[in-house]
């Protein structure tokens, strides 16, 4: 270690004597150099541990001033010492950069298993969205209206190692989360939830990308209801007149304020609600009590059906009633060839020219626009079955359970 640090006081010392060469020239100006080992190093404590000097400022003696070519000479050489250094460090904050890269690509190459991000949905939806007034719950409607929109990404169950909502609920239940009773046979509720979990712990509500609020430009369809002259009797307290529209959360949100504000709920068994008059007469039952999952189901029954679609650049629109998926009949004509023909997709703000146009440049074959029953269809040469499917899902983002044998 002591000869390496010998060489680099001569090799500073040869570095030296070159620079002074450099910059003074044939000057005539005289320089003194004074050599130092590095302050408090490992050669200093084998010397004489000597303290830094002071060395006042450089002075030029008079009649020795630099004249302005060597002056010039002087700037330019610091310059080029500085451009090297510049460059350097150019060099050395390409090379940090490319390495930075280098594991950013790295990262990314690492992908998480659709298993787990349907089981860090299941954690999110417990510690996020489900409450306790929503149990029991049946497990199809955990998965479907808490599980799958707090996943990082969409994720078809049969794409999972689990295949179907049971098993996925039974891997939950042997963890410990949940609880599950078998109400009747086949049909499933989570009867307790057991939120303090460690699994649960650190839990975060899914974050929304910028992605995902272009996403909400794209066609969207929610189950809404309609308050009718039973139902008014309770929204009515909320500001509600009869043919409002309530979402599902809204009206939810409003049956539970109205329980606790009523002191309703059975102070010996917290899975029960008393019913009062008024909550009897919505429910139409002459029980006592009913189950937290129960009213609400009651509740949703005695309001009318309806749907809202929400259209990119348009008003939502409420449709009464059930909402028909778009269909796809196909029919045999003269010599034996098929036409498909479609319809119920003007609801969805589809208009029959463009999208008679779109099929026609994707099949390579007449489509043409026929009157129907409600409003205009489709009518395509050949089996079109497939390909109009496809085009209404990724192009129109129709959401899957409205197009038919898609």
């Amino acid at each position: 270690l002591m000869l390496r640090q010998i060489y680099q006081v001569l090799m500073l010392v040869v570095q030296l004597i070159l620079m002074r060469q450099k910059l003074m020239g044939s000057s005539g100006i005289n320089a003194e150099y004074g050599i130092y080992q590095v302050y408090q190093d490992q050669l200093w404590q084998f010397g004489t541990k000597d303290k830094l000097p002071n060395l006042p400022a450089p002075e030029y003696q008079s009649g020795l001033e630099p004249e302005p070519s060597e002056s010039a000479s002087l700037q330019e050489s610091t310059t080029e010492v500085t451009e090297t250094e510049q460059g350097t460090e150019q060099e050395n904050e390409g090379a940090e950069t490319e390495e930075i890269e280098n594991v950013t690509e790295a990262l990314e190459e690492v992908e998480i298993s659709k298993d787990d991000i349907l089981l860090d949905g299941c954690y999110r939806a417990i510690k996020t969205s489900l409450k306790k007034a929503d149990l029991p719950i049946l497990i199809s409607n955990f998965y479907s209206q808490h599980v799958k929109p707090c996943c990082a990404e969409h994720v078809e169950i049969k794409q999972t190692k689990f295949k179907k909502v049971g098993v996925l609920m039974k891997e939950l239940e042997k963890q410990g989360i949940i609880t599950i009773k078998e109400q009747k046979k086949g049909v499933l509720n989570i009867t307790d939830v057991n939120f303090s979990h460690v699994n649960l712990r650190g839990v975060k509500k899914l974050e929304k990308e910028e992605e995902e609020e272009e996403e909400e430009e794209n066609i969207a369809v929610v189950q809404a209801f309609s308050s009718n002259a039973l139902a008014t009797q309770l929204f009515s307290l909320y500001g509600y007149k009869k043919g409002d529209i309530l979402l599902r959360k809204a009206l939810r949100d409003h049956v539970v304020s109205y329980i606790r504000s009523h002191d309703l709920a059975d102070p010996s068994d917290k899975r029960l609600v008393r019913l009062d008059p008024l909550l009897s007469t919505v429910m139409r039952t002459r029980d006592l009590t009913a189950p937290w999952n129960q009213v609400m189901q009651r509740v949703e029954a005695s309001c009318g059906k309806c749907y809202v679609i929400s259209l990119p650049d348009k008003f939502p629109k409420t449709v009464k009633g059930d909402l028909p998926p778009i269909q796809f009949k196909v029919e045999k004509r003269t010599g034996n060839k098929k036409v498909t023909i479609i319809s119920n997709f003007e609801i969805f703000g589809i208009e029959a020219k463009e999208l008679a146009q779109k099929l026609q440049h994707i099949m390579s074959s007449s489509a043409t626009v026929v009157p129907g029953l409600k409003s205009d269809n489709v009518l395509v040469q050949g089996d079109a079955r497939k390909l109009a499917a496809k085009l209404l899902l990724e192009e129109y983002k129709i959401p899957k359970s409205f197009v038919a044998n898609s």
